[in-house]
């Protein structure tokens, strides 16, 4: 913990030399959220009882006249990068997980979400000019014989009102 909170507070000293005390007050908001956790344990005092003046007088560290290479600007910049991607990662699985149907709901009642906005394009349009660009002049009967297929299925799992098969995500 010691070593962290030092590695934190020669991080903001660098950015402060580099950027200016501006950026980081821009950045202050991400960085309390980011560091909340941690920042409960250094209140508490630790289980080491070191407290926060000790280790501040093991490292001297005068960072006013510190020049900070473009290496360690773009390694700066590359971690930015990093976090930006996981965050945008981690929202995508979140709506993933928003869209995940447990295997004790009927599937159909659940797709069948209703929007209140009216279709962009018309139902299938984009279907059937697949269709011509996939099997040419044969497009209509085989897009016929898949709706015909598709109903028959329908038809059945109306008639015979199927249970699913539990399927259990193997990320438990």
């Amino acid at each position: 913990m010691g070593w962290h909170r030092r590695h934190r507070r020669a991080y903001r000293k660098a950015l402060e030399a580099a950027y200016g005390s501006a950026h980081q007050h821009e950045g202050s908001s991400s960085s309390q959220q980011r560091y909340a956790d941690w920042r409960a344990g250094e209140s508490s005092g630790g289980d080491d009882g070191e407290d926060d003046s000790s280790s501040d007088s093991d490292i001297e560290c005068d960072v006013s006249n510190m020049e900070i290479s473009e290496e360690l600007r773009q390694y700066f910049a590359q971690t930015e990068r990093h976090r930006e991607e996981l965050k945008r990662q981690q929202e995508m699985e979140a709506e993933q997980q928003d869209s995940y149907v447990p295997a004790d709901q009927d599937l159909h009642s659940v797709s069948r979400r209703s929007s209140a906005a009216p279709p962009s394009e018309r139902p299938g349009e984009r279907r059937v000019a697949e269709m011509k660009k996939l099997y040419g002049e044969d497009a209509a009967k085989i897009l016929a014989m898949e709706a015909a297929m598709q109903l028959t299925f329908d038809r059945n799992c109306d008639l015979k009102q199927p249970k699913y098969w539990p399927v259990i995500p193997l990320k438990l």
